[in-house]
């Protein structure tokens, strides 16, 4: 990247901007500007809600919708406050070089594992589901 280009946050973030003040021009424009940013926004937190009691990522569609909000209204940004803190905090964690050798350690063991194991089953039961018989009988005995 060249000094001249701007990282994807910076280009993302002029778009918005970009597409703000274009909406911002007209009373009707900007009215349905922020009917959209609310419209999203409490969808995502309302799926959200809904999804911490059935399965799917719940808090993140809460996050997501929390986020969408905060790009009009001061409340959802002071409550992004601490959620970005979080996210600065398990950023930085999960950036840390010598955590990030071990990561690549315990996931390459993962992987090969996993590829061995699936090499194992597809060697002696072919590409059938034969293999899984064995385990429910094992299960409902």
């Amino acid at each position: 990247m060249s000094e001249f280009e701007p990282d994807s946050s910076k280009r993302l973030t002029n778009a918005y901007r970009g597409a703000r003040s274009f909406m911002a021009k007209t009373p009707v424009t900007f009215l349905v500007w922020h009917l959209l940013i609310v419209t999203f926004g409490f969808v995502f937190v309302a799926a959200g809600i809904i999804m911490l009691f059935v399965p799917g990522p719940g808090a993140l569609f809460i996050v997501l919708g929390i986020f969408v909000l905060s790009t009009e209204y001061t409340w959802a940004k002071r409550v992004m406050g601490p959620i970005r803190t979080i996210m600065d905090t398990v950023s930085n964690w999960w950036q840390d070089p010598t955590l990030r050798k071990i990561r690549r350690q315990v996931f390459g063991s993962f992987f090969l594992l996993m590829s061995v194991l699936v090499g194992w089953y597809l060697y002696r039961y072919g590409l059938s589901l034969y293999g899984f018989r064995a385990l429910e009988e094992l299960l409902t005995r």
